[in-house]
């Protein structure tokens, strides 16, 4: 059997980072092949990626990944545990994927682990720690992590100072190595975790610092018009040409501000009681982001004012991403209780995939979409619905190309699969 790595991943853009990681890896693990399961267009903060997923797709491909397979846009804008949840069962369900290795700001895995079981198990004292933090108006990331601190504490054996537990939970990468590690645990996969430490600076960091910038400080200094000389220290060759081609047919950047007014509109022809359907919208919220659509014209302003102590910035971008794409709460929870992720979509492959393409045919749990035009063929109502709201993805993010000419519909079935 052959030894196949998985890695979860953005690629917005494929980074330095992203290749220390993936070169890490195949160094430890000697894999034979290796497989990324990807965000499409837009992603888990609640942005549209900075360029499209077929361009992200062949960065990854030229820089070493096998087979990239994309992410259902319906789970692609979640929270960590959702985001984490369905990319894992993705590979699991695949049926050949034996390791998965994944970066964080923290290093030790044992203790990864310890807080993942906690979250895999869900004890009715921590539950009820989280019930109650919750209850206190904190928003779920704090309140969850002082429910950790609070029920750890409490363990005769607990081990993991509540010093630690602040530090792996407010590192970006450690919340995801958290859901990946909880979900394995869940699934009961035979997929072996092996995590690769994080070099360079923060996943959030917003300014770029050398060689091992973060994602979120290259595309600000794409965003405000660096000069590519300042981004190249932090790409690969091939990324930044892959980039630049992108951007010169006028086909990036994009941001939440290329939606903005398509947001507004949307928001203030929606009723509140519309707005309360979307995906992660609670308990009044649909009141302020209904007011301040009307009071604000720009994206920043109407997030600065919606903010409060439980609705962070993320949280309220991945808000208006549901809403420009009509992810409703209902929606979500009904295919989390029937299924998950309904299919594997492959994005691209190269030609040593081959082979791996063939046995994954014969492996995988989960039909396989390799021509978008034939998804109806599938005859399941659940991946219809799925697979059609990559689609309206798709035709909606077109619209924040720069370049009119590049803002046709229907391009999740002209651009096919990528092959190189």
């Amino acid at each position: 059997m052959p030894k196949v790595l998985g890695i979860v991943a953005e690629y917005n853009p494929f980074h330095k980072g992203h290749l220390y990681h993936l070169k890490k890896s195949v160094q430890l693990l000697q894999p034979d092949y290796t497989i990324a399961v990807m965000s499409g267009n837009f992603t888990q903060r609640g942005e549209p990626a900075i360029i499209d997923k077929w361009a992200r797709t062949q960065m990854a491909l030229e820089n070493g990944i096998d087979v990239v397979l994309e992410i259902p846009t319906l789970y692609a804008c979640q929270t960590a545990e959702l985001f984490a949840t369905a990319a894992v069962k993705i590979l699991d369900q695949a049926g050949i994927v034996t390791h998965m290795s994944f970066g964080s700001e923290y290093h030790n895995i044992k203790d990864l682990d310890k807080i993942a079981m906690i979250l895999a198990e869900e004890p009715l004292a921590f539950r009820e720690l989280l019930k109650l933090n919750l209850d206190k108006g904190l928003s779920f990331p704090l309140a969850r992590l002082k429910a950790i601190q609070q029920y750890n504490s409490n363990l005769q054996d607990g081990s993991l100072s509540s010093d630690l537990i602040d530090l792996i939970l407010t590192g970006s990468n450690s919340i995801l190595a958290l859901e990946y590690l909880k979900t394995i645990k869940k699934l009961k996969s035979t997929i072996q975790p092996v995590l690769i430490p994080r070099l360079g600076s923060s996943y959030n960091a917003a300014n770029m610092e050398g060689e091992f910038s973060s994602a979120t400080s290259i595309r600000n200094a794409i965003l405000s018009g660096k000069s590519w000389e300042s981004i190249a220290s932090a790409l690969p060759d091939i990324s930044l040409k892959i980039l630049k081609a992108s951007i010169n047919q006028g086909r990036g950047p994009i941001s939440l501000k290329s939606f903005e007014q398509l947001l507004f509109g949307i928001i203030r022809q929606a009723s509140p009681e519309e707005i309360a359907s979307w995906m992660d919208v609670e308990e009044g919220l649909e009141n302020r982001i209904k007011r301040y659509a009307l009071e604000c014209t720009s994206i920043e302003e109407f997030l600065s004012k919606c903010k409060t102590k439980r609705y962070t910035y993320t949280r309220l971008q991945r808000v208006l991403i549901h809403g420009l794409l009509r992810i409703k709460t209902n929606d979500v929870a009904r295919f989390q209780r029937r299924c998950g992720p309904s299919y594997l979509r492959i994005l691209g492959f190269n030609s040593k995939a081959t082979d791996i393409l063939k046995n994954l045919k014969k492996t995988s749990k989960l039909p396989i979409i390799t021509k978008p035009a034939h998804y109806y063929r599938h005859k399941t109502k659940d991946i219809n619905s799925m697979f059609e709201l990559d689609i309206l993805a798709s035709n909606l993010y077109a619209l924040g190309f720069p370049n009119p000419e590049q803002r046709l519909g229907g391009q999740e079935f002209t651009q096919g699969v990528l092959m190189i």
